[in-house]
């Protein structure tokens, strides 16, 4: 009954109102954007957005449709980037009505060059999404590039978030949504800019003795900053300005009121326990049930059989975003799927094993927070387990093969988790159990011309350490030749990194090299600058006020020790005075010292970040702490020749 009602609705939309328009059409470029070299409003734009018009509406179908129709002017090299283009859309979405060009002046002419429709690719991004993708030919400084295009959702809870920033600037952002006023949707916006006009109007429509109102919500945003990425963001999804809605409820005249958001996470939660396709399936693990019996065989302890359990879901299973099965079975044959998949494997198997055993679900921290007012699965994007043994509870995640059990990824540290159960849904804490350790020694031995020997070890520990682990490529060897590119002025004699194979194992990394850059002879002086690696040059937080808080994700430790041999014949002539600097409430330090003992010149750093998180009012204070640790860290040692 509801969805014949809903059809109604639809086919009355579709029949009687008028569909809004793009303020320009598609091909019409002005000569006058196509000759601007800067953009007046910020000269240091690589591009600005001329024009971004986005409508959603209601199709014949009752599905939710988007039409959108982008202009951009591309300034400088720079941004060419951009002409690369991805569509993001939900696996069985359809993007239909793709067109796009590139603009150029040529001998004072508008010269387009069209897409081919053979140069547009579909792939899969990752469980939940594809990208419809192409590439703009021909573009170059002072090229427009231009596209439009519809996407169909496949339901009407899916209406797309509408973004009025971007990373470069945007001079007119206009954004229509019109939908039957059956229904009930929650606006939410995000972001610091203000709106140039914001406009909701109503209007009854007649259609066979029955009366409609359509609801059109129409926003315009002009002369829009770009977003800048400051340092430490947990996402730009939490702050970057845009407007997204959620559906609430239904209700139609004569049917009866449907309720699609619930009244409380917790309910959210309870709903999701007894879904037939997500808790309900956690129930029917049988199949594992020889298996898991296997693997924990000879194991009388709880918590060696949910070991046993997690690492062999690790070790034996690879996420395969290609891979689209619905069937646990086949998922289990094959030994892979998605992340949630995994999760949910180690979930039954746990079961199975008798270990009590729930699903969480979070937003991880390039999702976005949770939203605290209006509880929808859409918040969440990502599931861990949660084991519970006694007293003690365990958070696994056994999709990441570079965690060791009951950790959680740095990805994780996003807020709050939701505990999916009948009896008992609940938040839990998404803490760091890491930190971000890296403990630099070296020896080093300077010449009386100013040559610098080192020899360094780098010991990388906790999410540093794992997040190297998983960036790097064993097979090209990346990150050992981008080390050389970066470091031209070294000769560097030896390079060797070890612990990569190894969950627990910290990663130790050790090179050689010689260099003329940390020390500058003049006659009977030497000027060295002590901090020969892992120096602050600069302050990462340049901006004097910042709206964001500073977000660490983990605490942060960095330990610094070296020993420089001086020349013989050389006396120590200067040295920088010893510093310690803490943040209020021992949320970080800084202590710096520099001495002589003998021939030798002793340096010891150490940097802590004890707080993950700092709000706008203690930016100051933290800003102030890098500017102390860069002055310092900048001092000399001054080397005098003995008379």
């Amino acid at each position: 009954m509801l969805r014949c009602s809903v059809l109604l609705i639809a086919l009355m939309v579709s029949s009687l109102a008028k569909a809004q328009e793009s303020p320009s059409k598609f091909g019409e470029i002005s000569k006058k954007n196509l000759e601007m070299t800067i953009y007046p409003k910020d000269s240091s734009a690589g591009a600005v957005v001329l024009m971004d018009w986005g409508y959603v509406n209601f199709d014949y179908n009752f599905e939710v449709q988007l039409q959108r129709h982008i202009r951009i002017k591309i300034l400088n090299s720079t941004k060419f980037d951009l002409a690369d283009i991805k569509i993001p859309h939900y696996r069985k979405d359809r993007v239909e009505k793709l067109e796009a060009a590139t603009y150029n002046l040529v001998n004072c002419e508008i010269v387009a060059d069209e897409l081919d429709k053979d140069d547009i690719f579909v792939d899969n991004y990752n469980e939940y999404t594809k990208h419809t993708s192409f590439a703009l030919k021909n573009v170059r400084e002072g090229s427009i590039i231009e596209y439009t295009y519809r996407v169909n959702y496949g339901s009407f809870s899916q209406i797309p978030p509408w973004y009025f920033q971007r990373e470069i600037p945007t001079m007119h952002s206009e954004y229509y949504v019109e939908l039957p006023e059956a229904f009930e949707y929650k606006k939410v916006m995000r972001g610091y800019i203000p709106l140039a006009d914001a406009v909701t109007s109503k209007k009854n429509m007649r259609y066979q003795g029955s009366t409609i109102m359509l609801t059109t919500q129409h926003y315009v945003a002009k002369d829009v900053p770009a977003f800048i990425s400051e340092p430490h963001l947990t996402t730009k999804e939490d702050y970057i300005s845009k407007i997204y809605f959620e559906l609430y409820a239904i209700n139609i005249p004569g049917s009866a009121y449907n309720r699609y958001m619930p009244n409380s996470y917790g309910d959210l939660a309870y709903n999701l326990a007894k879904d037939e396709d997500f808790g309900k399936r956690l129930e029917k693990g049988r199949f594992l049930r020889d298996e898991t019996e296997k693997i924990t065989a000879g194991l009388s302890d709880d918590l060696e059989k949910t070991k046993a359990i997690y690492h062999f879901v690790q070790e034996e299973f690879e996420v395969d975003v290609d891979f689209e099965e619905t069937n646990y079975k086949k998922i289990f044959d094959e030994r892979r799927g998605y992340s949630m998949d995994l999760n949910f494997i180690l979930i039954m198997m746990l079961k199975e094993a008798g270990i009590e055993t729930e699903p969480v679900v979070i937003s991880t921290r390039q999702h976005g927070l949770v939203h605290p007012l209006y509880p929808s699965f859409r918040n969440f994007n990502y599931v861990l387990a949660l084991a519970t043994i006694g007293e003690e509870s365990y958070l696994l995640d056994a999709s990441d093969k570079f965690l060791d059990f009951n950790n959680i990824g740095s990805k994780c540290l996003n807020g709050q988790g939701l505990v999916v159960s009948e009896t008992n849904p609940r938040w839990i804490n998404l803490r760091p159990t890491m930190s971000n350790m890296k403990m630099t020694t070296a020896n080093c031995t300077l010449s009386e011309d100013g040559t610098m020997h080192a020899d360094i070890k780098i010991d990388r520990q906790g999410y540093i350490a794992m997040n190297f682990k998983r960036d790097r490529d064993d097979e090209d060897d990346e990150y050992l030749k981008d080390f050389k590119e970066t470091h031209t002025g070294w000769e560097i004699e030896k390079h060797e990194i070890s612990g990569l194979e190894s969950r627990e194992e910290s990663l130790v990394e050790k090179y050689s090299f010689t260099s003329e850059e940390h020390a500058e002879s003049l006659g009977d002086i030497i000027y060295i600058n002590p901090m020969v690696i892992g120096r602050y040059e600069e302050n990462p937080f340049k901006l004097e006020e910042r709206i964001y808080p500073v977000n660490y994700g983990a605490p942060v430790k960095e330990v610094i020790s070296y020993s420089i041999d001086i020349p013989e014949g050389y006396l120590v002539d200067e040295l920088p005075q010893p510093v310690a600097v803490a943040l209020p409430d021992n949320a970080g330090k800084f202590l710096y010292s520099v001495s002589a003992v003998g021939n030798k010149i002793m340096v010891n750093s150490q940097f802590l970040i004890n707080k993950v998180e700092f709000s706008t009012e203690e930016y100051p204070y933290l800003r102030a702490f890098y500017s102390q640790i860069v002055a310092k860290q900048a001092e000399q040692v001054v080397l005098k020749k003995k008379t």
